[in-house]
């Protein structure tokens, strides 16, 4: 097994380390090898996003892991003396013969017959293989997101977005609680008493999207944006019902990281 690099070693992860894990220590050892970093090495770092590039892919992960078994069965078949062996299977296959099947089979035998009247397809089929995550996140599972560092582009964006929907929002509200004339847009009347709801609705959004383009520094950006629209407290509700939204998403996102962890 000397001759095959296991990538589970070079990240510093157990084979059964899901993305989120390994995206995780990809990150923190690419900080410290870096060739900028004081003690980094390109070479190191070079290896390290190998092993980040095979072990990310579903398919190469999957390859890698048979290469690892291989080259450890190889490693054992080296010092066996089959002679002996041969011996030993030959009595050990007569006693399996003679005592009929094990309990391992028999339970294998009992979810095959179970597989096959469901379908033959679990639960949890469509979110993983096994160990292997195969699908990307849905709009519906934000702790399954994998947002890029803030960067002055991605926050500048987050901010002004969050901003100008904040204001749109005001305007809307001041015109439908008959604050200032609506003038021609007197039919906003109507959402009145619905304003609350689309003040949520309206944090709830821009932080989603701001979440999944950078991360919880994005989410923090959003709350300046409505603190700055809202702390004058014009319309009435927008900063405290914005802000609703805002702790939705958190919530939504917690739970979210929980329930994956608990499933582990």
């Amino acid at each position: 097994m000397a001759d095959q690099v296991n990538y589970y070693r070079v990240l510093g992860v157990s084979r059964e380390a899901s993305q989120e894990e390994i995206r995780g220590a990809y990150r923190r050892l690419a900080k410290e090898r870096h060739p900028d970093h004081p003690s980094g090495s390109a070479e190191e770092f070079s290896l390290l996003q190998e092993a980040h590039a095979v072990l990310s892919d579903p398919n190469r992960r999957r390859s890698h892991d048979e290469a690892l078994d291989l080259a450890h069965a190889a490693d054992q078949l080296a010092g066996l003396d089959f002679g002996s062996l041969e011996d030993e299977l030959a009595a050990r296959r007569q006693e399996h013969e003679s005592s009929g099947p094990h309990l391992g089979e028999r339970l294998r035998g009992r979810f095959r017959r179970k597989e096959k009247a469901d379908g033959g397809r679990g639960r949890d089929d469509v979110r993983r293989r096994g160990r292997y995550e195969v699908r990307e996140a849905r709009w519906y599972e934000p702790h399954y997101f994998d947002p890029e560092p803030l960067t002055w582009k991605s926050g500048a964006i987050s901010f002004l977005a969050a901003f100008f929907a904040f204001i749109a929002a005001g305007q809307l509200g001041l015109w439908a609680t008959g604050v200032i004339d609506a003038g021609p847009f007197a039919f906003t009347h109507a959402l009145g008493p619905f304003m609350p709801i689309v003040y949520t609705l309206v944090g709830l959004v821009v932080a989603y999207f701001a979440y999944r383009a950078a991360g919880y520094a994005a989410l923090a950006l959003v709350f300046v944006a409505a603190l700055a629209v809202g702390s004058q407290g014009l319309p009435e509700g927008l900063l405290q019902f914005g802000t609703l939204g805002i702790i939705i998403l958190l919530v939504v996102i917690l739970l979210g990281n929980r329930r994956e962890r608990s499933a582990r």
